[in-house]
């Protein structure tokens, strides 16, 4: 086939962790990018040959002179979005954050510092770094409802919705996600917060507790990184990447460790062409029992930004 008769494809960056076997970190990314009709080009912070808790796991750091040539060779390939996950050591995020400054696409991290159950991953310092150095770099961002606690350095379970958005918001991104904000086990309902600013949103979908659900939260910053590469607003991604991740969970077998599965969940659900137009997307999700309610002001909640950001710009939603 000649060059220009060559199929062009979105090109989306990812610089996480690696597994042997499972859908984690740049494994979920290849699987969901390619399937979604993108490209990875990707670098790894650590390689394991499965997720903690797998017998006979083993893992090692990258060495950071070979992490820095990986991270700056994605830099120079120019993709469309650039995807940031897990990062082990504080001289991990550095290399990062020195590459991405003059980096001139989107930047959505998500940040990998810890969950309810387990508490931290990472040193403080490492999760002091993201929050320093990576978090300003980033148009989107991902954080679990734990992981946003530790970046707006509370643990006040009383703080309103519009609180946790706009202390995100107020670090610096155009676009914030709250994953696992909520989990109704009795209702099998699971909820997340979007904003961009100006548009405030919580986005329910369904919640399966018999899976333990290992890589779920990496599923769906892939899928947001996947979407929003394909032409998708933001808020367009984080319906899509609900009902993407719920769909992986639903299609858990013992594969990885028993990690999800979204090239299963892709094999029977196609969304694309879908992401280009929030309305549609909207209707699109309902089928697949995820649901978004704007989140109303009070006189001690409002919105950052007074006008909704132009369509063509990528914190629209």
């Amino acid at each position: 086939m000649f060059e220009d008769e060559a199929q062009s494809y979105p090109l989306i960056g990812s610089i996480q962790n690696s597994v042997a076997m499972g859908f984690l970190g740049n494994q979920a990314s290849f699987a969901i990018v390619n399937a979604l009709g993108g490209r990875l080009v990707h670098a790894q912070s650590q390689f394991s040959n499965a997720h903690g808790g797998v017998a006979g796991r083993t893992s090692i750091l990258a060495d950071v002179a070979q992490f820095r040539r990986d991270v700056n060779f994605i830099v120079a390939q120019r993709p469309g979005i650039i995807h940031v996950g897990y990062l082990p050591k504080p001289m991990h995020v550095d290399v990062v954050a020195s590459a991405l400054r003059d980096y001139k696409g989107v930047v959505l991290v998500d940040p990998v510092i810890g969950d309810s159950r387990k508490g931290l991953y990472v040193t403080e310092e490492t999760a002091r770094a993201i929050k320093d150095w990576l978090i300003p770099l980033a148009q989107i961002v991902t954080p679990n409802r734990f992981e946003a606690e530790v970046l707006l350095g509370t643990g006040d379970q009383t703080l309103s919705e519009y609180a946790y958005l706009n202390g995100l918001f107020d670090l610096g991104p155009e676009a914030v996600v709250v994953t696992s904000f909520t989990r109704d086990p009795e209702k099998h309902r699971t909820t997340l917060l979007f904003t961009n600013g100006y548009s405030y949103h919580r986005i329910s979908g369904p919640y399966f507790p018999r899976y333990a659900a290992h890589g779920v939260g990496d599923v769906f910053a892939a899928s947001m990184a996947a979407f929003v590469g394909l032409g998708g607003s933001p808020f367009a991604a984080a319906l899509l990447s609900t009902a993407l991740a719920t769909r992986a969970v639903a299609n858990t077998t013992q594969y990885g460790g028993a990690t999800v599965d979204p090239v299963a969940a892709l094999a029977k659900w196609n969304p694309l062409g879908y992401q280009v137009d929030d309305d549609r997307t909207m209707r699109f999700c309902e089928r697949s029992n995820v649901e978004s309610e704007q989140l109303k002001a009070t006189a001690e909640d409002s919105a950052r930004l007074k006008f909704a950001p132009p369509k063509h710009k990528i914190i629209y939603g």
